[in-house]
């Protein structure tokens, strides 16, 4: 070391090693800025997509409950039980409204979903497009004996919408990753036929027909 720089470093040395401490204090506050700043632009990130997370499951939820409000038909079925059909099936332009509605709160939630609660859903749509199809010729006074006939399907499909949906805020909350969108959004098919098979909508098809057969009759 130069002798002046020496002698210049000893006779100031307070200053310098002020300096010194000024500057590394200066770079420690703006790394723990930083640091700071960074970390709550993650948490508000993980705040929005947290939110919109758990809308699109109370969505999910919210639809499962309306359909298995049911309505009272009067007298008693087969089984002993009181005749009930579901609410959203007391008529034609109840059920049309339901169903946009049901389709516009799925929709804008699904990217957010679990690939299982997405899945549930699409098999929902799959099961209500159907019935669509086959009310399209069935008078609106006859919606609610269609509505008896399917009743346990829309139990069914209530039940395990909502399942799926509270799986999410039993185990999926706390999870910061989202499942991945190349996972396949719905039931493999034979899967989803299957349980189309199996509903009562196409298991009691005939009396269904029946109901659009008595229209054209009275046609």
């Amino acid at each position: 070391m130069p002798p002046d720089l020496h002698q210049f470093l000893q006779a100031n040395s307070s200053a310098v090693f002020g300096l010194v401490g000024a500057l590394g204090g200066g770079i420690l506050s703006f790394i723990a800025t930083t640091i700071l700043k960074r970390r709550d632009f993650n948490l508000q990130m993980w705040g929005k997509l947290l939110e919109r997370r758990i809308s699109a499951h109370e969505k999910v939820i919210a639809v499962a409950v309306e359909m298995r409000v049911m309505v009272c038909l009067g007298g008693f079925d087969e089984r002993g039980e009181f005749r009930r059909a579901p609410q959203v099936l007391i008529s034609k332009e109840e059920f049309e409204r339901w169903f946009t509605r049901f389709t516009q709160l799925t929709l804008e939630g699904t990217t957010w979903l679990t690939t299982d609660a997405k899945r549930e859903v699409n098999f929902a749509q799959d099961y209500l497009v159907t019935l669509h199809l086959h009310l399209a010729d069935v008078p609106s006074e006859k919606y609610l004996a269609v509505g008896e006939i399917v009743r346990q399907d829309f139990i069914d499909l209530s039940s395990t919408l909502e399942k799926k949906a509270f799986e999410y805020f039993q185990e999926g909350i706390h999870r910061l990753r989202l499942d991945s969108l190349d996972k396949h959004h719905k039931y493999k098919r034979p899967e989803t036929e299957f349980r189309l098979r199996s509903t009562a909508l196409l298991g009691k098809l005939l009396a269904v027909q029946s109901l659009r057969e008595a229209e054209r009759d009275d046609g």
